[in-house]
């Protein structure tokens, strides 16, 4: 059997891992590579989990059969279904009893290296009991004291407990000078608020952040250094601290030209920032105050969801992404514009306003630009983007206030790319804060009410299933329908607790129709495209289905298709996983997307809905006719199930019938009805 230890660069994968190597400390960790289901195990495995030298299992299904059944299956569960990056905990326990190894807690992730699935697991024995980290403890001393870096440990609320010889040498500071304060003490203040937002966004998310910091030596001397920032954590998993590690890279920058770009530029792109912005549109209006013609527009483009590439992306590749990012709005607009990035996630092009339609044209070229799919090393990253435009003197005449309404315009819900600000826009934004307000109050005092719809069998004219429909009820007693507020709770991110209390309503009330009726009924419910991709979508589901031990026939999934635009490998593996727990899948607004036809192979769906649209066309156009004869026609090929909804007439339902789909949901049976209702007519 090969040594066991670690190589460095099997430490460096840990420490990614982990985020932080006192967790080496805590446990034993493996390394499964699926590909051969091969294992490899740090050196303490022994002692964590008392097995001899000749216990130890040699690969992954030698492990597997060492744990109970209804462990093995979750084990199994979340090697398979969790997502790259995404981090598991499972409590497992041994099929042998073992006094005092057979109960331990496993904390899982996996990555993609080299075109191979590696499953990092971090295994810690219950009942072992290894006393406490302080963050002063973190290193061992002759490192720390001997370190060539400099190296600062706070305690969890970032004040200084302790610095090393290597960081006084090179910033001038003493222990008793730095010691409980907070290590912005040094700070140049060169780098604005966003960007230790971003710093701490990374800490708290990913357990690290590496970049350039800009400081002050104690004699008043700006300093460069590059600085990696680690959590420590103790050995439950919690916050106790911070650790920084810094190199001078000072020499390495020229620095006078650095010092002066630092105000104006900004760092990974080096375009003009926000202030160099705001200096060239104050230059631009005063030097034009007398010209009565002077226009300018001020474009600002924001990219959607930036925030989350730290979380899926590492550093080198962040930087591809933006430099590419950069480069296609530079390539269209430079000529033309002032271009500059005024946050992380925002560029602003200021410019001559030559007519609207000018200014139009151009941002369409930048969306469209910015949509194409981007190469980075083989894999395809899709970007996408809003931009919101303000004009002067129309708009404002001050620089910041023009900045403010463009970032309105973009901020608006609306199915267009691209909005212009006006005071119609303005009054939008707060009636949405006052909508968003309205599904806070609703979410804590139990406000949101589910209806039904019932879904007809129109061979017997029976009752074979129901569609919850959300609403809302307003602390003024009114109810809001989904087109109300489900906009705003999209785009404030809101979705996610709604379609919860959702699920969990509908699996309750789903159990409670069925146990009184004897033609059973399924209800489906209906998933947003943030829920399904929420990293504990599936495992909340099972959860509820649990928590109410029901049956999971009786209960369906909408899905719509904007759900598989973006990443169709996962939502067919969670799709997969929904089936495999026994639930029905529907896919909802059929026909209305572009490529519907090409899941349906590739899908295991049970059920499409045509969509009420075309319903609503049906008897005024004959491409709805055609449309909707295809689609049954195509269901019956495929041997799915089809359902028409928004049936209003008796000559709709007819037409239906004679193509032979004999499954209606819409008003010419009923409206949906509150539970009470729903019940009384139908149950």
């Amino acid at each position: 059997m090969r040594d066991q230890r670690l190589s460095t660069e099997e430490k460096d994968e840990l420490l990614d891992m982990y985020d932080s190597s006192s967790e080496m400390h805590t446990g034993a960790v493996i390394r499964i590579d699926l590909s051969n289901r091969k294992i490899m195990y740090s050196s303490n495995f022994k002692r964590v989990t008392g097995f001899g030298k000749d216990e130890i299992p040699k690969n992954l299904d030698e492990l597997i059969k060492l744990l109970r059944e209804e462990d093995f299956h979750r084990f199994q569960h979340n090697l398979n279904n969790y997502d790259y990056g995404s981090e598991w905990i499972l409590r497992v326990s041994l099929k042998e009893k073992r006094e005092g190894f057979d109960n331990f807690e496993l904390v899982g992730k996996k990555k993609r290296m080299d075109d191979r699935d590696i499953i990092y697991i971090l295994i810690r024995n219950t009942k072992q009991k290894y006393g406490r980290i302080t963050p002063e403890t973190f290193f061992p001393k002759d490192v720390f004291d001997n370190s060539q870096q400099a190296i600062v440990i706070t305690d969890k609320n970032n004040k200084v407990v302790t610095i090393n010889k290597a960081f006084s040498d090179m910033m001038g500071y003493s222990l008793e000078e730095v010691v409980g304060k907070d290590p912005h003490f040094w700070s140049s203040n060169m780098h604005d608020k966003t960007f230790y937002q971003r710093m701490w966004y990374d800490l708290k998310s990913k357990g690290f952040w590496n970049g350039r910091l800009i400081n002050k030596k104690r004699n008043g001397e700006i300093i460069f250094t590059y600085s990696n920032i680690f959590e420590i954590k103790g050995y439950s998993n919690e916050l106790i601290g911070y650790i920084a590690i810094n190199t001078d890279i000072t020499n390495n920058v020229r620095r006078e030209e650095e010092i002066t770009r630092v105000h104006k530029y900004d760092f990974q792109t080096w375009l003009p920032n926000k202030e160099f912005l705001l200096e060239k549109m104050k230059d631009v209006i005063a030097r034009n105050l007398d010209n009565v013609h002077a226009e300018y527009a001020l474009i600002v483009i924001k990219i959607n969801k930036m925030h989350e590439l730290p979380i899926v992306y590492d550093f080198e590749k962040i930087n591809f992404i933006i430099k590419e990012i950069t480069d296609r709005i530079t390539k269209i607009a430079e000529n033309d514009f002032f271009v500059s990035r005024i946050a992380e996630d925002e560029f602003a092009l200021f410019g001559s306003l030559n007519s609207l339609s000018n200014i139009e044209e151009i941002s369409n070229k930048l969306i469209k630009a910015l949509a194409e799919p981007l190469q980075l090393f083989g894999e395809k990253v899709f970007i996408k983007a809003r931009i919101g435009i303000s004009t002067y003197p129309q708009n404002s005449k001050d620089p910041e206030q023009l900045i403010n309404q463009a970032r309105t315009a973009l901020n608006v819900s609306s199915k267009s790319d691209i909005n212009f600000y006006s005071l119609d826009l303005s009054n939008l934004i707060k009636y949405e804060n006052l909508i968003e307000e309205e599904i806070y109050q609703a979410l804590q005092n139990n406000k949101l009410v589910l209806f039904f719809q019932p879904q007809i069998d129109t061979d017997n004219f029976e009752i074979i299933g129901a569609e919850a429909l959300i609403r809302m009820q307003k602390s003024d007693g009114t109810i809001l329908s989904p087109f109300d507020f489900l906009e705003v709770a999209k785009k404030k991110g809101l979705m996610t607790e709604i379609d919860r209390f959702v699920l969990e309503s509908t699996a309750k009330i789903a159990k409670e129709l069925n146990s009184s009726l004897n033609n059973k009924i399924k209800v489906f419910f209906n998933v947003s495209k943030s829920f399904f991709e929420d990293k504990d979508f599936l495992n909340f589901i099972e959860i509820v289905l649990d928590k109410y031990d029901i049956d999971p026939s009786y209960l369906g999934v909408e899905l719509t298709e904007e759900i598989f635009i973006d990443d169709f490998y996962s939502a067919q593996k969670k799709i997969n996983a929904l089936k495999n727990m026994g639930l029905q899948i529907a896919l909802d607004d059929f026909g209305t997307g572009f490529s519907s036809l090409a899941y349906l192979n590739k899908l295991r769906i049970d059920k499409i809905k045509i969509d009420k649209s075309f319903i609503d066309d049906l008897l005024k156009s004959e491409s709805s006719k055609r449309l909707v004869s295809s689609i049954i026609s195509m269901s019956h090929i495929l041997g799915l199930e089809v359902i028409a909804e928004g049936v209003e007439t008796q000559e709709q339902l007819s037409f239906l019938q004679s193509k032979g789909c004999y499954e209606i949901q819409g008003y010419y049976f009923s409206k949906p009805l509150p539970l009470a209702e729903f019940v009384k007519s139908f149950c």
